[in-house]
């Protein structure tokens, strides 16, 4: 097939594919410590107080200690409710500043082309983090926000132990204990995690099938590049809880804000680039010092970062390999991976569309040009009857209807 071709239908591939939503949006922070207004007086003597009827003071009954005790134990109750209010105002701001902590991590991650941080938003970060000091220094909001905003930092580990021991139901708390873990090579605790939060559908199944052809869209002994939340643990989720191609590396470009990450990947042998900005450029320097890694990038990746690699992206499956030119068999193995290798999941008739199913266009695309140049006019059909498919074209019939 003519390379001019390829590379024309790859500038298409990249403005159709699907780019997961990005890494780290939290959910509405949900404080699990219920707060109840709780009455701390004990009860009251039940002893009868005599008084003498004849004392026109009640200066004798002021001293009685049972007189002392009851106006003790109300200002008791008192200052109790005083503290219990108290409590309640300091827990709604912890949830108003984490909120707003939040929001700007969130914004962060949107960033289209860096993960690492603006300058101002990290600032912006720190500070809100220095108010959950001062307001809740014991909260597992603190200690969860302070590792958040270390960018994977393991030097503050310590805060995101403390923040599962606290709330490990949290989810944005299960999901950075995953990457404390693995990152440190605890891939035990990582791998139970990631079970965890697939039972709770954190990883949906769409993401697990679809991550699952994403590892069969790599050659033996790769390295897979991915960017954000789904593409990353949803691979290792089928690496660690059904052993799916351990031979894979997956190298997370979210994770290499971590110091310990990138030196981690040096000792397996990556030539990393000496900045520690993790943006567009940042890939394409990683991609070109480690050309002979078998480099595979995944679909959900940014298209603002393939683009500076157009030339040398080829579609696999629903990964783009980072090549000089693409492989002599690159039109058999296409053929093999879309009709018996991928398990394409929600493409098909009687089941629901997955979100992901436009990765798989390039793929389709690349099969229509070969069956066109073929004259195969019944594998052509196939193909352009899934491409309706996935692009709304033709009538979904869900089983049972």
């Amino acid at each position: 097939m003519k390379q001019t071709i390829f590379f024309s239908l790859l500038c298409l591939f990249s403005f159709i594919s699907y780019g997961q939503p990005p890494n780290g949006i939290l959910n509405t922070p949900q404080s699990t410590n219920q707060i109840g207004v709780t009455e701390n007086g004990t009860n009251m003597s039940k002893g009868k107080l005599e008084v003498n009827a004849n004392f026109e003071s009640n200066s004798l009954l002021k001293q009685d200690s049972s007189y002392f005790n009851v106006n003790q134990k109300m200002e008791e109750r008192e200052f109790s409710e005083q503290d219990d209010t108290k409590d309640l105002r300091e827990t709604d701001k912890t949830v108003q500043v984490f909120s707003a902590f939040s929001l700007v991590r969130q914004n962060s991650k949107f960033n289209k082309f860096q993960r690492t941080p603006m300058p101002a938003e990290q600032s912006e970060m720190d500070a809100k983090v220095k108010q959950l000091e001062l307001i809740s220094p014991n909260s597992w909001e603190y200690h969860l926000a302070y590792y958040l905003a270390g960018n994977y930092n393991l030097d503050r580990s310590q805060a995101l132990e403390k923040a599962f021991q606290m709330n490990p139901e949290n989810f944005e708390v299960q999901k950075q204990y995953v990457s404390l873990k693995y990152i440190s090579g605890d891939t035990l605790k990582a791998q139970n995690a990631l079970s965890i939060m697939s039972m709770n559908e954190v990883i949906s199944l769409a993401a697990e099938r679809y991550t699952s052809d994403v590892l069969t869209s790599c050659s033996m002994n790769s390295t897979l590049v991915t960017h954000g939340f789904e593409d990353t643990y949803g691979a290792l989720f089928n690496q660690f809880s059904h052993q799916q191609r351990m031979d894979v590396n997956v190298v997370s470009l979210d994770f290499l804000q971590s110091p310990q990450y990138r030196k981690a990947l040096e000792g397996k042998g990556y030539v990393l680039p000496k900045t520690t900005k993790i943006d567009v450029g940042y890939l394409s320097q990683f991609c070109y010092l480690n050309a002979d890694k078998e480099l595979f990038l995944s679909v959900t990746i940014p298209r603002t970062y393939l683009e500076p690699l157009s030339k040398k992206l080829f579609p696999i499956g629903v990964t783009f390999q980072y090549a000089n030119a693409p492989a002599e068999n690159l039109p058999d193995r296409q053929e093999d991976m879309w009709f018996n290798q991928l398990n394409k999941y929600g493409l098909t008739e009687g089941e629901e569309r997955s979100k992901f199913a436009m990765n798989y266009i390039p793929l389709l695309l690349y099969l229509e040009q070969k069956y066109i140049q073929e004259g195969n006019e019944v594998l052509l059909l196939q193909v352009r009857d899934s491409m309706d498919f996935i692009l709304g074209k033709k009538a979904i019939k869900k089983s049972g209807n």
